[in-house]
């Protein structure tokens, strides 16, 4: 297990950050290299393919590392991924940080789209709607950069105002993780089960979201309102999907992880 974790700054290790996709790993990097400033943090991979399994790997990553329950952020999918585990194993988890979150309801979906076609030109429009199609059905030697390309376009319709990165290391999206994974958590979704798993969380749970991410903010905050669950929502200004990477509001977003360590 111990060689499907990078760790970030030295132990011990109170938190972790879980990447999006799904299958992005090593997308999660540039913040848990950025939240190790403050404590030591564990970037877990996703090697399995279902969310069962991924929760069971990640329960033995963090043991690997930790004997107390850390706090555990995902982005994207990633925060989904993050309160599913705390639903399942709330003695490992501490405060749960939701960065970038899809919405909990399929209801808020078309939203999503609407925005994020808003945004591209027409030639990327064409170019999106494509390759969403292509992953239908994808040559088997084609599919891992069929997503990439896919993910490639999506960031620059969900960033607001990025910053030249730094050099992170990179990897291939695993596009049959996300074909597998992402059919489970849609159905999840769709039936009610995801949301079920937020009301059973006993942890503090935090909302980061950018005001200009594609995925609506209400999408997350609307139906945890509707369904009683508690949390803190801070909305970032100026601020797309990945809050990290944002000139505008880069600091605030490091600010709310250091404090999250702390509560």
């Amino acid at each position: 297990m111990k060689t499907t974790v990078r760790l970030h700054g030295s132990p011990p290790f109170r938190a972790a950050v879980l990447h999006g996709g799904p299958g992005a790993a090593g997308s999660a990097f540039s913040p848990a290299e950025e939240w190790s400033a403050f404590c030591g943090v564990l970037e877990p991979f996703q090697t399995r393919y279902s969310i069962a399994d991924l929760c069971a790997e990640l329960r033995e990553q963090l043991l690997s590392f930790s004997s107390e329950p850390v706090v555990v952020a995902g982005h994207s999918w990633g925060a989904w991924l993050a309160a599913i585990f705390a639903a399942e194993f709330p003695e490992r988890v501490r405060h749960v940080v939701l960065i970038g979150s899809g919405p909990l309801k399929a209801e808020s979906v078309p939203e999503l789209e609407k925005r994020r076609l808003s945004r591209f030109t027409r030639e990327e429009t064409v170019l999106y709607r494509a390759l969403l199609e292509k992953l239908k059905h994808p040559r088997p030697e084609e599919k891992d950069a069929l997503l990439q390309r896919l993910g490639n376009l999506c960031e620059k319709s969900d960033n607001f105002c990025a910053l030249p990165e730094t050099a992170v290391p990179s990897c291939m999206p695993d596009a049959e993780m996300y074909a597998r994974i992402w059919n489970e958590a849609a159905e999840w979704r769709r039936s009610g089960k995801l949301l079920d798993c937020f009301r059973r969380i006993t942890c503090p749970i935090t909302v980061i979201h950018g005001t200009h991410d594609s995925h609506p903010a209400e999408g997350i905050t609307r139906p945890l309102e509707e369904t009683g669950v508690p949390f803190r929502f801070h909305p970032l200004d100026r601020c797309g999907h990945s809050p990290w990477k944002e000139k505008y509001a880069k600091e605030a977003f490091l600010s709310l992880l250091k404090d999250s360590c702390n509560q």
